[in-house]
């Protein structure tokens, strides 16, 4: 029996050496996905993703978005003309003349105040002159709004100051230096003799009706809502205090309720009709002819019931 090598198929040794190589390429690529991932997650951190963040957030927001109170506090408010400062604060005594005001159209009542130019008439709104509290008694009018409610009395009244200083200083042709003196004099809304007389003349308003054997002294209504009280206050705020906080000409005070005992025994339909109507020295409405009859009505229940 002879002994004989086995026999190798050419064919099967290149087999085993295409797969031992496929092996070990399947190894390195193992090997170097590890290796790659590895150094990916070790530099996570270093790359600024703030920018992705912010972008991300802002998608996430809801559409639209409510202002806070402290963005709504920041925002100033826009200001207002002269012709609306006029018709809110000012009208209530430069419509009617209330205690020495000169009238919005009164060009003789202006002329000696016009002459002392801008800057004296802006520096009497600000600090008040007389009967007439500093920026006429509402403390939110700014120094602009009363520059330009100014402006618009004067040039409504036929004098055109322009709001510059040398049109401001300038002094009317028919205006002498004797009219110095004499604005002085009319500068002061309420002298002396005038205001004794408006007060000698002023008890003739709230005037109460003889009584009679059998008085019979109409009530007034029920106190209105919570919300008729609110909207009184509000007009009372901007129109009525002007003339009813200091008691100009006569008006009864807030709160005096000597001062309010007669005019409310008259009635409360007595009181609207004066209010609506006007009376004395007092214009219809408070001089504010946009309020309505409603809102005047509310601001005469509330005065009421802050005087019993």
């Amino acid at each position: 029996m002879s002994n004989h090598a086995p026999k190798i198929d050419p064919a099967s040794k290149l087999m085993f050496i295409a797969a031992a190589v496929a092996i070990l390429l399947t190894v390195y690529v193992l090997i170097s996905s590890l290796i790659n991932t590895y150094k990916k997650n070790s530099i996570k951190g270093e790359v600024d993703s703030t920018q992705l963040v912010a972008t991300a957030s802002k998608n996430l927001m809801p559409i639209g978005a409510a202002a806070t109170s402290d963005a709504v506090a920041a925002a100033p408010a826009a200001a207002r003309s002269g012709k609306e400062v006029y018709t809110a604060v000012c009208s209530v005594c430069h419509a009617s003349g209330v205690a020495g005001a000169p009238k919005v159209g009164d060009k003789a009542a202006w002329e000696p105040r016009v002459a002392t130019g801008l800057d004296a008439l802006l520096n009497t709104a600000m600090n008040g002159k007389g009967a007439m509290p500093a920026r006429g008694g509402n403390p939110s009018v700014t120094d602009d709004e009363l520059k330009a409610v100014i402006l618009y009395m004067t040039k409504e009244t036929g004098f055109d100051l322009g709001g510059g200083d040398t049109a401001a200083n300038e002094k009317p042709a028919a205006t002498k230096e004797p009219a110095k003196k004499e604005a002085e004099k009319i500068a002061t809304p309420a002298e002396p003799e005038k205001e004794e007389a408006v007060k000698k003349e002023a008890p003739k308003e709230p005037e109460a009706p003889a009584v009679t054997a059998t008085p019979s002294t109409p009530e007034a209504p029920a106190m209105a809502s919570t919300e008729t009280s609110e909207e009184g206050k509000k007009v009372y705020d901007k129109t009525c205090f002007a003339c009813h906080a200091t008691g100009i000409a006569g008006s009864p005070k807030l709160g005096d309720k000597a001062a309010w005992e007669a005019r409310i025994a008259t009635g409360m339909d007595t009181l609207y009709a004066t209010a609506l109507n006007g009376k004395g020295a007092m214009p219809p409405k408070g001089g504010n002819v946009a309020l309505s009859d409603e809102k005047v009505k509310a601001a005469v229940d509330y005065m009421v019931s802050q005087s019993k």
